[in-house]
């Protein structure tokens, strides 16, 4: 009658300073590093979160600098708009254009060749940033763009580690069962006669 025993029973064996003469050099260092494996895999969540918080806060203080100081106004096309030229690298879709426009700030005219949306004919009002500079900027990120950047690094470098932990798990029993393998073979070799030769 087979008796099944515990997994904490199996896992308590298993432990590298088991000193049980059964149980093989290569046995004890793969205990050791599947255990070293675990830990790293339970310290990464933690590390992964601290790292994502300080992401999150560098991600906020960048984007509010970035963004101080924008304005949202309307600029006026001065010419029609032109469909924007394909470049050597990027391909441009056809419904892609770009117009003369210009603008009053603080007194005075600023111009500038902008994307537009379709064909727009002179006169046409059309939406513009403009950075504290007067010059036209991108628009404010997202809100939700730091939290997304935050939580992005955290996943990445919890991804990282665990696929760290997961791959020394692997290359260790790889190279561990290929050693075994070859030393099952010699000592097969050195018991087992070729056949036809038997002595007599």
């Amino acid at each position: 009658m087979s008796v099944r025993t515990s997994l904490p029973m199996r896992l308590w064996q298993a432990r590298p300073w088991n000193t049980s003469p059964l149980m093989r050099v290569s046995d004890r260092f793969e205990v050791v590093v599947r255990a070293l494996a675990v830990l790293l895999a339970a310290i990464a969540i933690p590390m992964a979160g601290a790292i994502g918080t300080v992401s999150y806060t560098g991600a906020v203080d960048r984007i509010t600098a970035q963004d101080a100081g924008k304005s949202h106004i309307t600029a006026t096309v001065t010419a029609d708009a032109q469909r924007m030229l394909e470049s050597d690298r990027m391909r441009v879709p056809p419904d892609r254009y770009q117009a003369p426009v210009e603008w009053v700030v603080d007194g005075r005219t600023e111009t500038a060749v902008v994307e537009v949306t379709g064909p727009q004919v002179p006169g046409a009002a059309v939406p513009l940033w403009i950075g504290k500079d007067g010059r036209p900027t991108a628009e404010p990120a997202r809100p939700g763009s730091a939290a997304a950047e935050g939580i992005g690094t955290g996943i990445a470098i919890l991804i990282e580690c665990w696929c760290a932990a997961a791959a020394a798990v692997w290359i260790t029993a790889s190279v561990l069962d290929a050693r075994r393998n070859a030393h099952w073979e010699r000592e097969w070799k050195s018991i087992n006669r070729p056949i036809g030769k038997d002595s007599q």
